[in-house]
């Protein structure tokens, strides 16, 4: 109860004062960081432990279509924290913003994730859709084209993920 009152008081203005101290609960800082570690510490989560646990107890086509949802939604849950950690870049480092490791993380991770999302999944999904027509018949070249973007589309998010631990320990 103490804490709420602290936070929530009003600043105290001295007489002739123009410029009062606010209170900031979370700064953009550790708004940005927190979301970060939100999306990655998720994403490995997923990687580590549903994506298999999915597989295990699931037909491969049901787990297939569940692991291809929750990619979907981390990727837009990637992109609003990526984009919060720009604007809190772009206000800590203003014009010296290019010259930040910080920035190029999050442009990498960015662009990974731009291509994985909206080119690499497209693919993998059109490809998935043929294999599931023709089940128990599976074409050995579109599987090897199927297990090639399917890789690759693992290779992406791994290498997505630990640029993103690049980026909390520079933070």
């Amino acid at each position: 109860m103490n804490i709420l009152k602290r936070i929530f008081r009003k600043p105290k203005i001295a007489i002739g004062q123009a410029n009062f101290s606010r209170r900031e609960i979370v700064s953009i800082h550790q708004f940005s960081k927190l979301a970060m570690t939100f999306w990655l510490g998720g994403s490995w989560m997923v990687a580590l432990v549903m994506f298999p646990m999915l597989f295990r107890t699931l037909d491969q086509i049901t787990a297939s279509d569940l692991v291809g949802q929750i990619l979907n939604i981390m990727a837009y849950i990637g992109i609003v924290c990526l984009i919060i950690a720009l604007i809190e870049v772009i206000i800590n480092h203003k014009l010296a913003l290019i010259q930040t490791k910080r920035f190029w993380y999050i442009m990498s991770m960015g662009f990974i994730l731009i291509i994985n999302n909206f080119a690499v999944f497209p693919v993998i999904y059109k490809l998935r859709q043929k294999l599931s027509l023709v089940a128990h018949q599976v074409i050995s070249v579109q599987n090897n084209i199927f297990d090639f973007w399917h890789s690759l589309s693992s290779i992406l998010f791994i290498l997505s993920c630990i640029i993103g631990v690049f980026y909390l320990i520079e933070m």
